[in-house]
């Protein structure tokens, strides 16, 4: 078995929307694994982390991103990045 590598060739501003990508799923890997270690303590809620983890996107999405202090997530997320195409 053999690998070929491939490099990408990419401009500046398309190097500066994967950098961007690159920190915007870095930050919510860190902020669900926050909610997911928060959660643990919480009393009385017997669920699995699977569980946890459904309701904890839906938060992110209902509730996290419509804050203005989180607006600039709407920016570089990857849904918008397809619609700009």
């Amino acid at each position: 078995m053999y690998a070929i590598k491939r490099e990408l060739k990419l401009n500046n501003k398309e190097t500066s929307l994967m950098r961007g990508q690159a920190g915007f799923r870095r930050w919510v890997y860190n902020f669900g694994l926050e909610m997911v270690i928060a959660s643990w303590g919480f009393e009385g809620i017997n669920l699995s982390d699977a569980k946890r983890i459904d309701t904890i996107k839906q938060v992110f999405t209902q509730a996290v991103m419509k804050q203005p202090e989180y607006a600039w997530n709407e920016k570089v997320s990857i849904h918008s990045l397809i619609e700009s195409d």
